[in-house]
């Protein structure tokens, strides 16, 4: 119990520092996968700034709720498919970025060009259908689309990131609106020089060591300290 309610206050953290860094306003969902469970949390069809922990909804891998409530996200299947799919991830954030979103209307893709954006070398996937992920098919699309990187955009709908810990997935999530954002500056001055594999390899590797995750975990919970 004491683990589950840990892991309910992360989420709980991670809805409020999306929603402090304005990754989402007013729509959005954030889910984390139970340990050693076929189950897991995932936030209602409310605003990630008012969710409560006691309205956190518990899902099964079928797309149904086990506890709780509340109505499920009208994307939840999302998540239900990246869990089912992806063992190895542990957490999901639905997110609307503004910066991000441009480029999943464009033809120009996201790719790095500073050590934060390493983490997206090869440049972001896009998930070109436009509908929201309402059913068990588009949810599996899009995991497909997803594959093993660690964000994918939704073609004019926001973003998709995961991580195998709720800090690692908020971080992704920090991290591709600042590359959004430094790519999308490159372009107004000049040619940007993006980061290749190999340099992205090593910058990951210093960008984020686990005692610099735990860091920045702290500082962002900070933030939102009291509320």
């Amino acid at each position: 119990m004491a683990n589950l309610d840990q892991l309910k206050s992360d989420v709980i953290s991670a809805c409020r520092i999306l929603s402090e860094q304005k990754l989402v306003e007013g729509f959005g969902h954030v889910s984390a996968r139970i340990p050693d469970s076929d189950r897991f949390i995932m936030t209602p069809r409310i605003s990630l700034e008012l969710v409560q922990a006691d309205e956190l909804l518990v899902m099964n891998l079928e797309g149904e709720i086990v506890e709780g409530s509340a109505t499920p996200p009208f994307e939840a299947w999302l998540h239900t498919a990246i869990m089912k799919t992806k063992p190895r991830l542990n957490a999901i954030t639905r997110i609307h970025a503004r910066k991000a979103n441009i480029f999943s209307v464009t033809d120009r893709r996201l790719e790095p060009v500073h050590n934060h954006g390493s983490f997206f070398a090869g440049g972001v996937p896009v998930f070109h259908t436009p509908d929201l992920i309402s059913n068990e098919k588009l949810g599996t699309a899009a995991a497909d689309a997803l594959g093993d990187r660690p964000a994918l955009l939704l073609r004019g709908n926001g973003q998709v990131t995961v991580g195998r810990t709720i800090p690692e997935a908020v971080m992704m999530a920090i991290y591709l609106e600042e590359a959004a954002d430094v790519l999308f500056g490159a372009l107004q001055i000049g040619t940007p020089m993006p980061l290749s594999i190999d340099e992205s390899k090593q910058r990951q590797v210093e960008a984020l060591p686990p005692v610099d995750m735990e860091r920045a975990w702290r500082f962002f919970k900070n933030k939102i300290a009291g509320k």
